[in-house]
């Protein structure tokens, strides 16, 4: 889309979900977070970038930094535990409107709204660091490229900038070939189980922990073909399949070896009431089942009570209805306009061209695993000379 088509789009994310378009947790759409939680992700990802950065051996100045997306400053504030200065620029100005607000720095932390295609606000050799993250992906790369270049500009000699862009969508072969030793999962019921009655839906809250020596990447093609994903199966007490391939949920994130995620599944319970198990297992889509390769999968056993009676019916409409004179429409947002985020990519050998051309010298590249599901992404760690 168009810079002032992209600049729509994120002003009515500023205005109606803000942290959650920031931050695409599942678990957390419909203003679900709670600021001290979004902002402290802000403050781990700093603190990694900073370990990595160190993990280099790289020497450069700690005077200024720009967060260049920065939304409501969840990684602006964040910075400024390791630099004289951050400033946060943004197109929303939704989004730098709540940056202000949220901003507990003063004069140390700035917030600019920039609707050009350039970066031309800021003079030669402004910053000492820069970074972007989840946020070049967003932008067509006619603009992104350029973005790119500007970088290079407003850095002051021996600065870094670090950013990250997806180079390409996901190879099938990329998918397809995780090895069997991968396929090995922990799954936990985090919570016990809510009342199931006969024939309907309920949510489940699940840990899966990945117990294998592999990374499970949360990548996909866009018809969700080779995703990881959890779901279930409904059995006798025999251990028979009385509902095969039930609920199904993705990876919120890639899931590194001994790391866990939470995951919350819809499942469809069986239509007849009595006793049954509730089989969770992972699945790697058109692939395996975890458990055709000898992983664990983990049973709970169920009781199935009768339908939904009468009384039953008039209190879901009853919450129904407080939950429709609950609904708040945020001001200044459209009934009529549904916001919409486009996913871009630049090759990797093209980006590469662009940093030396404009006088940088790459110090690292590592493939990264933020962008989600269908491509794949890297992180450029820059100097410039």
């Amino acid at each position: 889309m168009e810079l002032e088509e992209l600049k729509r789009n994120w002003n009515e994310f500023g205005r109606r979900d803000p942290l959650w378009a920031i931050l695409t947790n599942p678990t957390k759409k419909g203003n679900k977070w709670e600021p001290d939680e979004f902002f402290k992700t802000g403050e781990e990802e700093i603190e990694s970038v900073i370990n990595y950065i160190n993990s280099l051996g790289i020497a450069y100045s700690r005077k200024k930094a720009l967060d260049f997306g920065c939304g409501v400053g969840r990684l602006t504030q964040a910075l400024f535990h390791y630099f004289d200065e951050a400033c946060g620029i943004d197109i929303a100005p939704s989004m730098i409107e709540l940056a202000r607000k949220y901003n507990r720095y003063g004069d140390k932390c700035q917030y600019y709204v920039n609707e050009s295609d350039d970066l031309r606000l800021f003079k030669d050799n402004s910053f000492n660091f820069i970074y972007s993250k989840i946020v070049l992906q967003h932008i067509r790369p006619e603009y992104s490229k350029n973005y790119i270049k500007e970088f290079l500009r407003i850095l002051t000699p021996g600065g870094l900038m670090v950013f990250q862009i997806p180079s390409e969508p996901v190879p099938i072969e990329y998918l397809t070939t995780l090895g069997d030793s991968a396929y090995n999962a922990q799954i936990t019921l985090l919570e016990p189980l809510p009342l199931l009655k006969a024939g309907g839906e309920a949510t489940i809250k699940v840990s899966v922990k990945n117990i294998s020596d592999v990374t499970w990447p949360s990548l996909s093609e866009s018809q969700g073909k080779y995703m990881i994903n959890l779901g279930n199966h409904w059995l006798n007490k025999a251990g028979k399949i009385i509902m095969n391939d039930d609920g199904r949920k993705p990876l919120p994130k890639s899931i590194k070896p001994l790391e866990e995620a939470e995951i919350s599944l819809d499942i469809t319970i069986p239509g007849e009431p009595g006793n049954c198990l509730l089989e969770l297992d992972m699945v790697h889509e058109g692939v395996t089942w975890f458990k055709e390769k000898g992983s664990q999968t983990t049973r709970v056993s169920v009781q199935v009570e009768k339908a939904f009676q009468l009384k039953d019916i008039g209190q879901s409409i009853l919450n129904l209805y407080r939950m429709v004179a609950g609904i708040n429409v945020p001001k200044n947002s459209s009934n009529f306009f549904v916001p919409t985020m486009e996913m871009y990519g630049i090759q990797k050998d093209v980006v590469l061209e662009l940093i030396d051309c404009g006088g940088g010298k790459l110090i690292d590249v590592q493939q990264d695993f933020s962008v989600g599901q269908g491509w794949l992404s890297y992180l450029y760690c820059v100097i410039k000379e």
